[in-house]
């Protein structure tokens, strides 16, 4: 009994979110991003393709199953779940997310293995299996070349969280810190040495991990995620055991999980985060006094959002309340990947008069992510009004070596200003 509920309960989250989705895709609901039509009730629509892959996991098996028929409940159900799983099908390439596809292949090769004798099948036709790898493989590199960049993104993420878990690989760095372990990582990793073009082109500030374990490695050490890991291959082993299609959805969910973020897609607004969502017009006014004093009660609230926490200290700053804006900004600095946060504290201790501190922290800014001009922006004028003349020119001649996208008109304005500094300070030296 429980077991249907659950896939009567999958079957109204299915029929809801594909209708959701559809009524996206037609213009007539807004998705809850700016720049997809489809996200369903997500924010993205990644994990809203990966759920709507787990659902179609669970439904599709579960028809499956019981296609010859048996009592008239189960019966309606097998209906209801074949109308769901053509919604599913119908709604999921819309989502474009390769992660979803790839786990619905993959729980679908497993289906076939453990129910079908596909094993039998591919001995019995080894020439056709042959073919439909091939046509597969050519498929797979198909969809990676689609989004080529995204693809060697999300491999050098992965790359620099390896790093991160090696620093600490058997306590981990604590609860939350997988971002801002990520930014140092990424910092120290291009500080190293200069890297091909191909990776600091795809080299970003992620608000994701974008992988389930490996940033329960980051977090927690290896153990830990290798717990988690066998915890899972082990209640796999006793739905399929149990001939329940719910262990298909878990292999979906698993398989889905190496490649986004499916555990951190749900988010509930707390009271306190609604209250600062109505009061930061205020620095969008530059009302910053104002907001400092509406944004201080707060704090403890909201001491685990970076975003809160960026807000805070860039007012602190702005009111020239400099130490602690940089308190502020080095509690958030340590749970995010944005080298903004380094930005704002090399200015804070720029206008205290702390020079190193002020290049030490725009340096490490740069070097999270080496394509963005503003740190190095930041150095060349903090040099310009120290009199470095050839200080600054090194870092506006950086800035003209870099490769920018012409569409973008803040990196257009700095690379501009860069070259005016560079004119300008070669025609002093000269």
């Amino acid at each position: 009994m429980f077991r249907y509920i659950i896939i009567f309960i999958s079957n109204l989250l299915a029929i809801y979110e594909c209708g959701v989705g559809l009524l996206q895709i037609c213009g007539i609901y807004s998705s809850r991003h700016a720049r997809f039509i489809l996200t369903g009730s997500f924010d993205n629509p990644g994990p809203y393709g990966g759920l709507i892959a787990i659902l179609l996991a669970v439904l599709g098996v579960f028809v499956m199953q019981n296609k010859s028929g048996g009592k008239w409940s189960v019966k309606a159900l097998v209906i209801l779940s074949s109308v769901s799983c053509a919604l599913c099908i119908i709604v999921l390439p819309a989502t474009m997310s390769r992660a979803a596809w790839f786990a619905l292949g993959v729980t679908a090769l497993v289906f076939g293995l453990k129910e079908l004798s596909l094993a039998d099948w591919i001995r019995k036709h080894k020439a056709v299996a042959t073919i439909a790898t091939i046509t597969m493989l050519i498929v797979m590199t198909g969809v990676f070349f689609m989004k080529k960049d995204s693809a060697i993104g999300r491999l050098h993420i992965w790359h620099m969280e390896l790093r991160a878990i090696t620093e600490k690989p058997l306590t981990g760095h604590g609860k939350g810190s997988v971002l801002g372990v990520y930014g140092d990582t990424q910092a120290e990793y291009f500080a190293e040495k200069e890297r091909p073009e191909i990776i600091t082109k795809v080299a970003g500030c992620p608000e994701y991990a974008f992988n389930e374990y490996l940033k329960i490695g980051i977090e927690y050490g290896i153990p830990a995620m290798v717990g988690v890991i066998i915890v899972l291959i082990l209640l796999i082993a006793i739905l399929l055991k149990l001939r329940s299609s719910l262990a298909y959805g878990l292999i979906t969910f698993c398989v889905f999980a190496f490649f986004s973020y499916p555990l951190e897609a749900i988010h509930i607004k707390s009271d306190a985060e609604n209250d600062w969502d109505s009061i930061r017009y205020l620095s969008s006014m530059e009302l910053y006094e104002d907001a400092v004093e509406e944004y201080a009660p707060l704090c403890d609230a909201l001491n685990g959002n970076y975003r809160f926490l960026y807000d805070y200290g860039y007012a602190l700053y702005k009111c020239g309340r400099h130490r602690e804006s940089i308190v502020v900004l080095k509690e958030g600095a340590a749970m995010s990947s944005d080298p903004m946060f380094y930005n704002i504290i090399g200015r804070n201790y720029e206008a205290m008069g702390l020079y190193q501190e002020a290049e030490s922290a725009y340096l490490h800014a740069h070097y999270m992510v080496p394509q963005r001009l503003y740190p190095l922006t930041l150095l060349m004028r903090m040099h310009i009004r120290l009199g470095n003349n050839s200080e600054a020119l090194r870092y506006g001649t950086m800035i003209l070596g870099k490769h920018i996208n012409e569409r973008n008109r803040t990196m257009l304005r700095l690379k501009a200003d860069a070259k005016h500094c560079v004119d300008s300070l070669s025609l002093i030296k000269w």
